[in-house]
């Protein structure tokens, strides 16, 4: 591996953790410079089956749609993200792609969602840095309850 490939996966991881602390501390500014601007985020709704999901959400597009629609859908909630595991391909000078193992919780006042799984992404080189190109969030374990079961007994 040569020192480039090195330097892009190293780029790549830094991306990734910012993406989850922009997004857990709802900067959402930076959330979404995070991303291309024709960038897309796709979450499937339901467990998948190794990438063939049963349950897929409507795909936002565009840097400015994901501004506008992020923020909205998790107004209500508190958010963990943990990534791990990172598996990057560098495929050329200004593109790659990554997979990475996943963990998130999502507390709102109506539920509380656990998952785990993968963000499979492409990314690309937009005004001289790395950015998100495509975000597909698949999870192979899922448990959503409401808020108030998930609260430990007295």
């Amino acid at each position: 591996m040569d020192l480039q490939t090195l330097l892009t996966r190293e780029a790549l991881k830094d991306l990734k953790a910012r993406f989850c602390l922009a997004l857990d501390y709802k900067d959402w500014d930076t959330y979404a410079a995070l991303f291309t601007q024709d960038g897309t985020i796709d979450v499937d709704g339901a467990v998948n089956t190794r990438g063939e999901a049963p349950e897929a959400q409507t795909c936002i597009r565009g840097r400015s749609a994901i501004r506008a629609t992020i923020p909205e859908i998790l107004a209500q909630a508190e958010t963990v993200h943990q990534i791990h595991s990172p598996i990057l391909d560098v495929l050329s000078p200004t593109q790659a792609t990554g997979i990475w193992a996943m963990e998130d919780i999502v507390r709102t006042p109506d539920f509380l969602l656990e998952g785990r799984g993968h963000y499979r992404e492409t990314y690309a080189i937009e005004d001289g840095k790395w950015r998100i190109a495509s975000l597909h969030l698949t999870r192979i374990w899922l448990q959503m309850r409401p808020f108030q079961d998930a609260l430990p007994r007295a």
